[in-house]
C-alpha cells in the first residue's frame, strides 16, 4: 500500500551519490556562459548541457520530495527535500545565462545555427519559446540574482506547508456513533459526508478553530506569497501577475476573463442547486458544513482500495488495452501511496519526472469519491506516461493549461459506467449527487478562487496592506 521509491534511486546512499555528481557537473557551467556566438556546435553543446542538468536534477528532486511527502515532519528528508531545492537555486542561478546569452543573438544567427547543424532541429520549438518571451527576460546578471532568490521567494509556501502538514495538531471529536476520532485533513473529508449534522458541524469548526489561532501567521504566509508573484511580475516587465502567470502558456488574459464571465452569467444554477440542497437537507439555513454531505442520506456503496482498483479497470476499458496496461502497471508496480498516515501531506496528486514513474499520492478512505479521486489521479499519471514514452526530454511534459482534461475526462468515464451498470436508484441519485458535486466544484468553485487569487494580487498591487483582518 507504499509507493516504491527504489526504482528511482535503491536507497539514499543511490541519492547521495546522483546529488554529489549533478553537483560536479554544475561546476562546468561556466565554461559554457559567452559560448553562444561561437557556432552552431557551441550553441548545441550549451543547449543539452543545460537540459541534461535538468533532466538529473528533477529526478533528484522528485526522490526528495516524494520520500518528505511520506511523512513531513520526518526531519531526515526535510532536510533531504531543502538540500535538493538549494540545488535546483543553484542550478537555476548557474544555468540563468543561457536565454539573455541566446536573445543576444539575431534571429538571423540563431536561425542560421539551425540551417547548419541538423542536430538543433528538435529543439526547434523549445527555442521558438524562448524567442517569443524576449520582452520578459532580463540581461543575464540580473537573471542570476532571480534565481539565486528562489530559495526566498519560495520560503512562504515552504513555510505553510510544514505548518499545514505537520505542525497543525487538530482537537479529537465525537462521530455519528459516538466514538472519539482524532480529527485530520482525511478524516474532516469523510465527516463533512456524515449525515449527522452536529458531526459535520464539530468537524468543520474543530478544524477551522485550529486554523482560526494562527490567523496572522497565514495570513502573512499568503500576503508574502502574493508579493513575490508581484515583485517578480513587475521585475520581467508584466502589466499584473495574473499576465505573467498566463504567459507562460501562451493564454491571453481574455481567456481568464472570459471564463469568469460565463460562469458569473450562470450562477443561477450554482444558486438553484444550493436551495435544492437546502430544500433536501430540511436545514433553516445553509452552512459551509452542509455543502458536501449527500443530498440522499448514507452512502449506499463503499469501496475498499482493492475493490476500487477492480472497478477503475471496468470503468476506463472504453479507453482501450494500451491504456490499460498502464494502470495494471502503476498497481502492480507499486506507483500509489494508499494509507492516510500521521504527517503525511494531505490531499492528492500525481507527480514525476522524465527519468521516474509518475507517482500518485492519495490518503484512502473507503468512499466514493476517494475511487474518483483515484482514476483523476490515474488520468494524469497515465497522460504522463504516455508524454514520456512518446515524446523526447525536452517536450516530456505538459501544460498546466491541458494538465486536467486526462483527469476529468477519467472521472466522467468513471460516472458514466456506474449509472449504466448499477441498477439500484438510490446509488444511481448518489452518483448523481456526486456527480453534481463535482461540477460545482470544478467549474464554480475553482473559478472563484480565480478570481480571489487575482483580487488579492491586485490589492497587493495598489498597495493595501493583506492582514487576517483585510482577508476576513
Amino acid at each position: 500500500m507504499t509507493w516504491d521509491l527504489t526504482k528511482i534511486f535503491s536507497d539514499d546512499q543511490e541519492f547521495e551519490n546522483a546529488f554529489k555528481e549533478l553537483e560536479e557537473k554544475l561546476k562546468y557551467a561556466d565554461s559554457y556562459k559567452g559560448t553562444l556566438e561561437n557556432g552552431p556546435e557551441a550553441f548545441l553543446a550549451a543547449l543539452e548541457y543545460l537540459l541534461n542538468i535538468s533532466r538529473q536534477l528533477e529526478t533528484v528532486y522528485v526522490y526528495s520530495h516524494l520520500k518528505n511527502d511520506q511523512d513531513t515532519s520526518n526531519t531526515t528528508y526535510q532536510a533531504l527535500n531543502a538540500r535538493a531545492g538549494a540545488l535546483a537555486t543553484q542550478a537555476d542561478e548557474k544555468l540563468s545565462f543561457f536565454e539573455p546569452e541566446l536573445l543576444s543573438l539575431s534571429d538571423e544567427t540563431i536561425w542560421g545555427y539551425f540551417d547548419n547543424e541538423p542536430r538543433l532541429e528538435i529543439y526547434r520549438h523549445f527555442v521558438e519559446q524562448i524567442i517569443s518571451n524576449r520582452s520578459h527576460v532580463l540581461p543575464k546578471e540580473q537573471e542570476a540574482l532571480l534565481a539565486g532568490a528562489g530559495e526566498i521567494f519560495g520560503a512562504s509556501s515552504n513555510t505553510f506547508s510544514i505548518l499545514n502538514n505537520a505542525d497543525l495538531v487538530f482537537p479529537v471529536i465525537e462521530d455519528a456513533n459516538g466514538e472519539k476520532v482524532q480529527l485530520s485533513h482525511g478524516i474532516y473529508g469523510q465527516l463533512m459526508e456524515s449525515t449527522d449534522r452536529s458531526v459535520r458541524e464539530n468537524a468543520f469548526k474543530g478544524l477551522y478553530s485550529v486554523y482560526g489561532q494562527f490567523g496572522n501567521t497565514l495570513a502573512s504566509t499568503l500576503n508574502s506569497h502574493i508579493k513575490t508573484h508581484n515583485y517578480n511580475a513587475k521585475v520581467r516587465h508584466y502589466q499584473s501577475a495574473r499576465e505573467a502567470a498566463l504567459s507562460s502558456n501562451h493564454i491571453p488574459e481574455s481567456v481568464y476573463d472570459t471564463l469568469v464571465e460565463v460562469v458569473n452569467k450562470n450562477l443561477n444554477l450554482l444558486h438553484r442547486y444550493m436551495a435544492l440542497r437546502k430544500r433536501l437537507l430540511q436545514v433553516d439555513q445553509l452552512h459551509m458544513y452542509d455543502v458536501y454531505t449527500p443530498l440522499l442520506g448514507e452512502a449506499p456503496i463503499s469501496f475498499t482500495f482493492e475493490q476500487a482498483k477492480d472497478k477503475a479497470l471496468e470503468a476506463l476499458a472504453p479507453l482501450g488495452e494500451e491504456y490499460l496496461a498502464v494502470v495494471k502497471k502503476a498497481f502492480d508496480e507499486r506507483w500509489i501511496d494508499v494509507v492516510e498516515n500521521q504527517g503525511k501531506r494531505s490531499g492528492a496528486y500525481s507527480s514525476g519526472t522524465y527519468d521516474t514513474s509518475p507517482y500518485i499520492l492519495l490518503n484512502w478512505h473507503d468512499t466514493l469519491d476517494h475511487l474518483f479521486t483515484l482514476v483523476h489521479e490515474m488520468g494524469h499519471s497515465v497522460h504522463s506516461y504516455f508524454t514520456q514514452n512518446n515524446q523526447p526530454y525536452v517536450y516530456g511534459d505538459y501544460s498546466i493549461f491541458l494538465a486536467e482534461i486526462a483527469s476529468t475526462t477519467n472521472e466522467n468515464i468513471l460516472t458514466e459506467h456506474l449509472l449504466e451498470t448499477q441498477n439500484d436508484p438510490r446509488v444511481r441519485a448518489y452518483v448523481l449527487n456526486h456527480y453534481l458535486d463535482g461540477f460545482k466544484g470544478t467549474i464554480f468553485r475553482q473559478t472563484q478562487f480565480a478570481e480571489f487569487e487575482h483580487f488579492m494580487h491586485t490589492e497587493d498591487a495598489k498597495g493595501t496592506p493583506l492582514t487576517s483582518e483585510f482577508f476576513e
